[in-house]
């Protein structure tokens, strides 16, 4: 038996194409920690180093979070304006204005508020290394008909 650091899950190649159509058929459900909150998305990739997650948060939508992992987002549809305070004593106020192209990131134990404006979900990909497991439906659960855990 080797001596030293335990053994870690291992990630593999996976590649994935954005099935815009399924996305707009994904079943929505509520945002934790965020009464009346519903969004939608799916798992596109879940491998130990990172899940990528697509996911749109409806219009009108305030949200809060904040994040247990370090994650990268990138818009590809939609608007909204986010204040990200960092921690530790979350005094540091960050503002941005997300539009499609807009790549961001958001360090571990960061605070967001998260308006959506306009009349479209703000589509995004989310990079969650190392992967939170979060509990989205795959591609193709949306497409058998299936529903959020």
């Amino acid at each position: 038996m080797p001596i030293g650091l335990a053994p870690t899950a291992r990630s593999k190649f996976a590649a994935h194409h954005i099935d815009h159509a399924a996305m707009d058929q994904a079943p929505f459900f509520d945002l934790p920690f965020n009464p009346g909150c519903r969004i939608r998305g799916y798992s596109a990739i879940n491998q130990p180093n990172c899940q990528v997650i697509i996911e749109d948060f409806m219009p009108g939508a305030e949200i809060w979070w904040t994040f247990a992992h370090d994650e990268m987002q990138y818009a590809l549809s939609g608007e909204a304006e986010v204040d990200v305070y960092l921690p530790p004593l979350y005094a540091e106020v960050i503002h941005a204005h997300i539009v499609p192209g807009t790549v961001y990131s958001y360090p571990v134990g960061a605070r967001k508020h998260l308006k959506v404006i306009g009349n479209e979900p703000l589509r995004h990909i989310c990079f969650c290394p190392p992967s939170p497991d979060y509990p989205f439906p795959t591609l193709e659960e949306i497409k058998g008909g299936a529903t959020a855990a």
